[in-house]
Order: structure tokens, then sequence, then C-alpha cells
């Protein structure tokens, strides 16, 4: 009880932290243009300042520091959140090249790797029982870097709209920290996923759209959304590989399942354009939703009941001891039905804008005759 009740005042620390600096950092961000702006991309009004981020790992930090137990062994992990902090908050103040974020991330997984040790060394029986751990051999350190990478990039592609992010980043952790009490993972992994988490929540304060708040009027920035994903990408990791714990790899896939197949769809679509995969356009699942005529807090809505259906898929998988084979084709197969459906995803637009007006060209009186007949 001790520790839960140690773990629940960590947590709330970290909550009150975020919430208090995110309007205290909104003044000098703007006085030092630390902001975003509306453009052609960014249907926001008025100049938003990026505060999110830093307000989240101040947050983080702070409550770790009086917890040192918690910072010292796992300094990879804040170090690297750091500085793609740093980074990101370069980037939102004069527009880094995006070679220079690459090449960052590209470090602080290295670091996470090589010096932290954090790494997936083997995907699990996903060829059956009966062939054993398929083992990355030598190139687990290479693959661990490229999964990161990947991840920061989805979590930073999913930035879209007021709440989306960060709410996908709190309810991967709060996931991961209950899929990792259950499985045997470390105390302190568990609690360092609920204290982030808990910072996110004091952003999305400011961040998410609710009955007391129409709009944003705080953003993460890439400073934020480069050390979230790292963050989650981090702790993700040392959760599925830590020695204590039993759970599969695929079950943790299972949890980043929605921004991943996001991510990789887009970023197939548009190398088979002949574009960049980095390139801006809007054809991530958050436009697709809104083009069909959802609105900002329904969108986000939908996004985040599939992270928690996902999620638990991965949960209940394991906890009922389906075969991982099942739990790593499974999310492979969704994949693939992701990209189906964006391959034809203006004629689902389209069917359903044809939907909306047909239904809009009808007399409500009619509506009404129908209902009683």
């Amino acid at each position: 009880m001790g520790i839960s009740i140690h773990v629940g005042l960590m947590a709330g620390m970290a909550f009150f932290i975020a919430a208090g600096l995110v309007p205290i950092l909104g003044r000098p961000a703007r006085h030092f243009g630390l902001v975003d702006n509306p453009c052609h991309r960014k249907r926001h009004t008025g100049a938003i300042p990026l505060t999110g981020g830093l307000a989240m790992f101040l947050a983080f930090a702070v409550t770790l520091f009086f917890n040192l137990d918690y910072l010292t062994p796992y300094w990879t992990l804040v170090s690297g959140m750091a500085v793609l902090l740093a980074v990101g908050l370069l980037d939102d103040l004069i527009d880094l090249n995006a070679n220079w974020k690459l090449l960052t991330q590209v470090a602080v997984a290295a670091l996470m790797v090589y010096a932290g040790g954090i790494e997936i060394t083997h995907l699990g029986t996903i060829f059956g029982a009966s062939a054993g751990n398929f083992s990355l051999g030598p190139f687990s350190g290479l693959f661990t870097i490229v999964c990161v990478v990947f991840l920061v990039n989805a979590i930073n592609m999913s930035d879209g709209l007021d709440g989306l992010a960060g709410g996908v980043g709190m309810l991967i952790l709060l996931m991961l920290a209950l899929i990792g009490s259950l499985a045997g993972a470390p105390t302190a992994l568990v609690t360092l996923c609920l204290v982030l988490s808990m910072a996110i929540l004091g952003f999305l304060v400011y961040n998410a759209q609710s009955p007391l708040r129409r709009r944003a009027t705080s953003f993460m920035g890439d400073a934020g959304s480069m050390m979230l994903g790292f963050a989650i990408a981090w702790l993700a990791i040392a959760v599925a590989t830590s020695d204590q714990t039993t759970i599969y790899p695929s079950s943790i896939a299972w949890l980043l399942v929605v921004p991943c197949i996001d991510t990789l769809a887009v970023s197939c679509r548009r190398i088979g354009q002949g574009r960049s995969p980095m390139s801006a356009d809007r054809s991530h699942m958050h436009h697709i939703l809104q083009r069909c005529g959802l609105t900002t807090r329904s969108t986000v809505r939908i996004i985040h009941w599939l992270v928690i259906a996902t999620g638990l898929v991965g949960l209940l998988g394991w906890f009922a001891g389906a075969p991982e084979w099942l739990l790593f084709w499974g999310a492979t197969a969704l994949l693939f039905v992701y990209m189906y459906i964006l391959a034809r995803a203006h004629r689902i637009i389209r069917w359903r804008q044809r939907v909306r007006r047909s239904t809009q060209r009808i007399p409500p009186s009619s509506l009404a005759t129908d209902a009683r007949h």
C-alpha cells in the first residue's frame, strides 16, 4: 500500500506541475516567437503557444528528481527526451532541416540501445511455438533503432488535431502500465509510465476540446511529439524485454498499432506516388474521418477508442494465452486491411458526402412522417 500511495503522489505531482506550467510558459513563448500560426494546413485561430512539450518534460523530470531511485537507472530515457525536446524547440522556432531531426532521432535511439541496453532481441514465437523465438541476432540493435525512429515519427504525424497525439500517448502509457503490472514488469517501469501519462494529462487540460474548452490554448509542437514518441518507444521496449515480465512482444505491438499502421500505410502510399514519405498531405486517419464530416471532437474520440480497443486485444490475447503467432499476424493483417481502406478512401469520402447531402435535403416533416409509420 505504501508503494501505491507513493506512486500515486508522484503521478499527482507530475499532473499538477504540467497543468501549472502550461499557462505560465505561454507569455515567454509568445515573446520569443514560440507559437504556431495558422496557415493553409493549420486551421486553428490565432497564434497558439508551443509550450506543451516543455511543460510535460519539466513535470516528468522534476517529479523524478525528487525520486532519484527512478531517475538514475533510466538516464538514457531522460537524456534522450531532453535532446529531442531541445531539437524540437529549435525546429518550432526556426524550422530545422528534416535531416537534422532524423539524425538526432537516430542518435538518441542508438544511445538507448548501446549505452542503455534497451533493445529488441527477438519477436517471440511468431512462426509457432515449435519454431521457438524468432531471434534478430546481430541485427537487433539496428532493428530497435529503426523501430524507435519510426514510432517517434508516428506520434509526430498523429499530432494533427486538438488532443489527438496527447490522448493517444496517454492511453498507450496507461495501458502499458496496466499490462506491465499484470505481467510482472519492474515497479519502476510501471511508475514511469504512470508519471508521464499524468504529465500528458496536465497538458491535455489546455489542449483537448471539452465542454469547458472549445479550442486548444496550447500545442505540444515537434518538441513534445518527438519527445513523447521516444519515451513511449523506450518504455514499451523496456517493459517487453524485461527479464521479469511474461508479456508477449506481439501484445506490446498491439498497444502501438493504431499510430503505427496509419503512419506506415500513409508512407507507403506516398512512396508509391513517387513522393517522400515525410511529405505533408491530408491522408492520415484523422484527415479522412474529418473529410467524412466528423467534428474534431468526434474524430479524436473515435481514434482514442481504437487505441483502447487494439490495446485490449493485446492485453486479453496474452491473458487468455492466445498463440503469439496469432497476435503477430493479426496485427499484420490489420495493416493490410487499413492500406486497402486508405487506397479507397476517396470513394468512402465521396459516398459519405453524398449520404450527408441527401439527408440534408430531406425535409424534417418527411422524417417525422416516416418515423410514425
